[in-house]
């Protein structure tokens, strides 16, 4: 049963206003320009929620969420989720452009002429300098323009864009760019970078009218999430499938936090965007985030900025009293005395403000958050802290991405139902992936009462092999088994298409079963190794680039020097996402015997200049 228009209302608890609330109305294509914290996230989940509750997206047609990372399309599709019947959030496709573009070889390959075609169980590489060099010599001899280009420029050189092997007049460029796509090609199975699935994607729907027309046909809105970090092969796909047709598209970034330049970020992407898909620009000046200081901090240091002009922000919580210690500044000797401090800092600060919990403070660093954590552990490890570093790798995923992976997700529930813990809705997430991955219609009473039995009856298995035993003594191994056996697996390889093959979601599973084994160490009981899984008191060191999209009440920014710092144009955007991470404090941490603070000089005195105090630590 669809709303009225004018009877429509944003999810209890959310408030639009303004320019918000014409965005999420809008009937036009639009470019949303925000500065951190302004909800933008939101913004793109009520508008889904407005299009679909409203049948101004009719069944069957779908609403396609490209975003730029992982974290941001899974977020966006639970968000939506949450906000909509289960039939209608169906019709919300949330994805990476990566994985949009695979999803579109995949299904238009045989549109491909032969000499480009991969092989329908084609790999996915990711070639490092050291390939890149292996290649070089492998092929120097044949063809010697090959010894002109360093490790760095061979990737935009031999894949740069889709060879015509059809063409007898060609330069040397040419010739190389070929021999790397038939090279690749030719292996068994076929090896392709994500850059040559985005080309072999825009190749189809440039010279296939027919796919281009089938996939604009399938979508009456288009949303385009973290805009401001797009490449233009991504950009080219977006263009060459939705210029001039009926879609319309929502662009939402922000042109203060572009952080993905070092992977060829468009600058003026929001210009381009309105010319080609005669879009008008919406700003979003609220932030709803951080505290009046920490917004006026970043209103301060906005003329870093020098691409795009700066989007001033207004704090949405002026009323809301700051603490006196919001922004400071930390200098240290050597990095042993910083991670003293620093867990002393965050036991004492846990002591003094009763509704902060360890999972409420972050520790960023640009690089080498291994690093940091074998550093920090140690001093958090005798103040009786957890520390977790998302960023070290489990198998093939980052902790960051492996708790939020489908599998993770499951194995916890699974868990959590075992042994009572009802935190979040593990009952429905458990029923959800078996019902999809059966086939099971939950709208019908027998799929309903199939769902139920499927899930007691997994529930019963793992009860008999958990009941009365310690998490460190449960066989997860046979828990896995159990939760995941080969039929499973193979259809969890068909039904999503992040799991590139069954050798890699094995490896997921494994991985998954490694994490348990770690938070099981010190877990007396059932409900603390859940607590554990899910991070839950835990202190988090992540890497600044994966924490866009996230908020702390208290930041810590280590590795604020000439170790982790250039002087490139990057550098701008990863300071400012790791500074309006922040909702009531930020930190900014340096140790003496970095490499320096050449590089952050300038950082240091547009910080000194705004207020922001630097103390000796001794």
């Amino acid at each position: 049963m669809f709303v009225k228009v004018d009877d429509w209302k944003p999810t209890q608890g959310i408030t639009l206003e303004g320019t918000a609330l014409e965005v999420v109305k809008s009937t036009a294509s639009l470019s949303v320009l925000a500065g951190p914290g302004a909800g933008k996230t939101e913004l793109l989940a009520q508008r889904a929620a407005y299009l679909l509750n409203t049948g101004l997206c009719p069944s069957p047609k779908r609403i396609l969420a490209i975003a730029f990372k992982v974290d941001a399309a899974r977020n966006l599709r639970d968000r939506v989720a949450q906000r909509c019947e289960q039939q209608m959030a169906r019709r919300f496709e949330s994805l990476t452009l990566h994985a949009f573009a695979k999803r579109t070889l995949d299904q238009f390959r045989e549109a491909l002429d032969e000499a480009l075609r991969p092989s329908p169980n084609y790999e996915i590489i990711f070639p490092s300098r050291d390939a890149w060099l292996a290649f070089q010599r492998d092929h120097s001899a044949e063809y010697p323009a090959l010894q002109g280009y360093n490790a760095s420029q061979l990737p935009g050189t031999l894949q740069g864009s889709v060879p015509d092997f059809n063409k007898d007049e060609i330069d040397e460029r040419d010739r190389l760019r070929r021999l790397w796509w038939k090279t690749s090609l030719a292996q068994k199975p076929s090896t392709l970078t994500f850059d040559m699935i985005m080309l072999l994607a825009s190749h189809i729907v440039h010279t296939q009218p027919i796919v281009r027309k089938a996939i604009a046909g399938t979508y009456t809105h288009v949303f385009l999430d973290e805009f401001q970090d797009v490449t233009g092969q991504q950009y080219d796909l977006i263009r060459e499938i939705f210029k001039e047709t009926s879609a319309i598209l929502t662009a939402v970034g922000d042109t203060n936090q572009a952080i993905m330049g070092w992977a060829g970020a468009l600058p003026g992407i929001f210009n381009t965007f309105g010319t080609d898909f005669s879009a008008e620009n919406r700003k979003l000046l609220f932030n709803f985030r951080s505290n009046e200081k920490i917004v006026d901090l970043i209103n301060a240091l906005a003329e870093l900025f020098t691409s795009e002009p700066p989007i001033p922000t207004e704090s949405a919580r002026r009323d809301d009293s700051s603490p006196p210690d919001a922004l400071e500044g930390w200098v240290f000797q050597n990095r042993d005395k910083e991670g003293a401090y620093i867990a002393d800092f965050i036991k004492k600060s846990l002591e003094e403000i009763p509704e902060v919990r360890s999972h409420d403070f972050v520790i960023l660093t640009r690089l080498r958050a291994n690093e940091v954590e074998k550093r920090l552990l140690p001093h958090f490890s005798s103040k009786g802290l957890r520390l977790r570093n998302e960023a070290r790798s489990l198998g093939p995923l980052a902790i960051q991405d492996l708790v939020k992976d489908p599998v993770f997700l499951f194995l916890t529930a699974l868990l959590k139902m075992t042994h009572g813990v009802r935190d979040g809705s593990p009952f429905q997430t458990c029923r959800d992936l078996l019902a999809s991955l059966d086939g099971i219609d939950l709208a019908t009473d027998r799929g309903a009462a199939r769902s139920l039995q499927a899930v007691q009856q997994l529930v019963a298995a793992t009860i008999g092999l958990t009941q009365n035993k310690a998490p460190g003594e449960a066989d997860i191994k046979q828990v896995l088994s159990i939760a995941f056996p080969n039929d499973r697996r193979d259809k969890l390889v068909r039904l999503f298409k992040d799991y590139q093959s069954r050798e890699y979601l094995d490896s997921v599973i494994e991985a998954c079963g490694a994490f348990y084994a770690e938070c099981a160490e010190d877990a007396p009981t059932w409900s603390t190794l859940i607590a554990n899984l899910e991070g839950q008191d835990s202190v988090k060191i992540m890497t600044i680039h994966k924490s866009k999209g996230l908020e702390y009440h208290t930041v810590i920014f280590v590795e604020f020097n000439d170790d982790a710092f250039w002087r490139n144009a990057d550098d701008v955007n990863v300071f400012f996402v790791a500074l309006s991470r922040a909702k009531e404090r930020v930190r900014f941490s340096l140790a003496r015997d970095s490499r320096g603070f050449k590089n952050v000089e300038h950082f240091i005195e547009k910080l000194q200049a705004a207020g922001v105090e630097f103390k000796e630590i001794a």
